[in-house]
């Protein structure tokens, strides 16, 4: 039997857990994040434009994509299948190698997220929490040991998960909504004034910086539509499920993203906006003492800081679903003989890759004791998630050359070609994840050295990607010395 054969009758053994009703909220999830529209309101109020552009030059293409290529391969494993059926296994596991690369770097930053939240949401007496690398290594481990314990039973549980998670961002998003047109300290006597106009249809000025800040603010805000094909095993009638949930989803996420934009920039001067912690920056700018009695109770003040720590439980949420997805990708990796069959190990009782997953996690935990070591806050926050961007920007670029390479290698199947309009859209993706993938490596915030940042990048990407490249040489390696040893003389029976 083939490997490829071998990872496809395990992916259909997997329990059915998800539908349309959770792949829905868990895609919200997946690509709504609190820092992408703080990157955007630095651009200020011509931030519309180019979230617009943003959908037009990468959103739709994704969701064109899954579209084609879930139909074709339903399997587990997502975008690890999609390119080893037609560009090749070492396309399949590279683009594995560096989605999951993606995520443990992504998840390092989640004590730092979640410290930022905390100083806001409990006020200027937790304003030591974000410098403090105890407190946040403690939160780490809490949260991991969390997330672990919430995994192990699967996607019945992670689905509740994701609709929780999902639930608080739909909320905060409406309380965001609110707030662009109802101050609540405003009056008479003291109107609210706008740093600047939060929204504007003027096209801005061509700079490099406005072109750093577009790459951004869509490889950044508007990627991860294809991330809930890496369930496809565990989802009734995948095909289906997963194609549905794509165009359900996108254009919320994109108005989601654009009142949060709108929202920031109403309370908050463009360059001032707190990167690691954008969203709870607003709502405690947003709810701040007003004019009135000192001894009253201030509701707005308590309202705006429930909501930030609301959404702190929404980011936990978002990367225990991350940490999920991860853990599925050493497994089906193990069904094709690449990597060690213990990551293919399943609970007894759950069916969920409890050895893969406990790896997971403990790298996870490993990540973030290392995030923050030499470097500020707002500096190490930056270089995590560039170097995270570097390894994504690969997985995409592999991606989206998919529907070119099957449109040559499917070209006697007309069933299977896909259509010119697609590989059109996949070639505007390919362009914008390079130009994105290029300024990953300009900072936009103030380094001390920034080519030192932009080294650390580049050997980080480079480091991920050659280990993976002797990883997969030393599986393949192993797999063909293992479907060359004889069988024993009686056939293998015993």
């Amino acid at each position: 039997m083939q490997p490829t054969e071998d990872g496809e009758l395990a992916s259909r053994s997997l329990r059915k857990e998800l539908g349309l009703r959770d792949l829905v909220p868990m895609q919200i999830l997946l690509v709504v994040g609190i820092f992408p529209a703080g990157i955007a309101a630095r651009q200020g109020g011509t931030h519309v434009l180019l979230w617009l552009l943003s959908v037009a030059l990468l959103l739709l293409p994704t969701a064109g994509l899954v579209q084609y290529c879930v139909k074709i391969w339903p399997y587990e494993g997502g975008v690890y299948q999609w390119a080893k059926h037609t560009i090749g296994p070492f396309a399949g596991f590279l683009c594995a190698w560096n989605l999951g690369a993606y995520f443990l770097l992504l998840t390092s930053n989640l004590g730092i997220l979640t410290a930022s939240s905390l100083s806001y949401g409990l006020g200027p007496r937790a304003a030591w929490m974000v410098d403090s690398r105890v407190f946040i290594t403690g939160l780490n481990v809490g949260l991991f040991a969390l997330i672990f314990l919430v995994n192990i039973p699967g996607l019945g549980v992670g689905r509740w998960v994701a609709h929780l998670g999902t639930g608080i961002i739909l909320m905060v998003t409406a309380l965001l909504l609110m707030l662009l047109f109802l101050h609540p300290h405003s009056s008479p006597v003291h109107p609210h004034m706008s740093p600047q106009a939060p929204f504007s249809l003027g096209f801005p000025i061509l700079t490099l910086i406005s072109l750093n800040l577009f790459s951004k603010i869509g490889f950044n805000g508007l990627t991860g539509l294809e991330q809930v094909a890496v369930f496809a095993g565990e989802t009734r009638n995948a095909a289906r499920s997963i194609l549905r949930s794509a165009w359900i989803a996108a254009p919320g996420i994109a108005l989601i993203y654009i009142v949060m934009t709108g929202c920031m920039l109403t309370y908050t001067a463009a360059d001032r906006i707190d990167l690691t912690g954008p969203v709870p920056q607003v709502l405690a700018a947003a709810f701040a003492y007003g004019h009135g009695s000192i001894e009253a109770t201030d509701w707005g003040l308590i309202l705006g800081r429930v909501a930030i720590l609301a959404l702190a439980a929404a980011q936990v949420a978002q990367y225990a679903v991350l940490v999920a997805e991860t853990s599925r990708l050493p497994m089906v990796a193990g069904w094709d003989h690449l990597i060690p069959a213990w990551f293919t190990a399943l609970h007894p009782r759950y069916r969920t890759p409890v050895n893969s997953l406990t790896v997971i996690v403990l790298l996870s935990v490993l990540f973030c004791s290392l995030a923050s070591a030499g470097t500020g806050t707002q500096e190490a926050f930056q270089l995590i998630v560039t170097s995270a961007n570097v390894c994504y920007g690969v997985y995409y670029l592999v991606m989206f050359a998919v529907p070119w390479v099957a449109g040559t290698r499917f070209s006697r199947q007309p069933n299977l070609r896909p259509g010119l309009g697609l590989r059109l859209a996949c070639l505007c993706a390919i362009a914008f994840t390079a130009l994105a993938t290029i300024f990953n490596f300009v900072p936009i915030v103030d380094v001390p050295q920034p080519w030192v940042f932009a080294l650390k990048v580049g050997l980080a990407a480079v480091a991920v990607n050659l280990i993976g490249a002797i990883i997969y040489w030393r599986g393949t390696r192993a797999r063909i010395r293992h479907e060359r040893t004889p069988l024993p003389a009686n056939g293998g029976m015993i």
